[in-house]
């Protein structure tokens, strides 16, 4: 990681994750800061996009995010993630790229290292409810809606509204 970007995550974690969001007063700023930080951190981003109060993503260098969409309040999301444009992210977010590996039920899980990384895909024009957790290598088609509380283990399609632990399919917005 270049000396720049060691610079600007420190900035971030030490002083802006943790300024006012929106309706404290000088969540202005807060929002402009965190967007200068992450700006200089991210590999992508786009315009107008908001990294909302205590976001947290790691080092940040793998993360992409596309034109007016946001990080949550409080959320945890890990490298290798593509959000689209226009994706609503409620607080406490939680998306995965990464996970153990437990394959050998003689050795303890935590003496067995980890699985490859697997990234994210979140298409455009999404919107995910609070305390949504997306596990590793899921992808999320365009205009899709996640119900509050989901836990998604798999691929959810274009139009698609789920909710429920695992997600699963309730309507499509294009029928309703």
């Amino acid at each position: 990681m270049k000396l720049k970007k060691k610079i600007y995550l420190i900035i971030y974690y030490l002083f802006a994750r943790k300024l006012p969001y929106q309706p404290i007063p000088g969540y202005k700023f807060g929002n402009y800061l965190r967007g200068f930080c992450c700006k200089k951190i991210f590999k992508k981003m786009g315009k107008n996009v908001t990294i909302k109060s205590m976001a947290y993503f790691g080092d940040g260098l793998n993360i992409e995010i596309g034109d007016f969409s946001q990080l949550g309040i409080n959320c945890k999301v890990e490298n290798d993630l593509i959000l689209g444009k226009y994706v609503l992210m409620g607080p406490d977010v939680i998306i995965y790229s990464s996970s153990h590996e437990y394959s050998n039920p003689e050795v303890p899980v935590m003496m067995q290292g980890a699985k490859e990384r697997k990234r994210v895909v979140i298409g455009d024009d999404v919107w995910i409810g609070t305390r949504v957790i997306i596990m590793p290598g899921t992808q999320i088609g365009n205009h899709v809606i996640i119900g509050s509380n989901a836990v998604v283990t798999h691929d959810i399609p274009d139009y698609a509204i789920v909710a429920g632990i695992p997600a699963r399919i309730i309507k499509h917005r294009k029928n309703t």
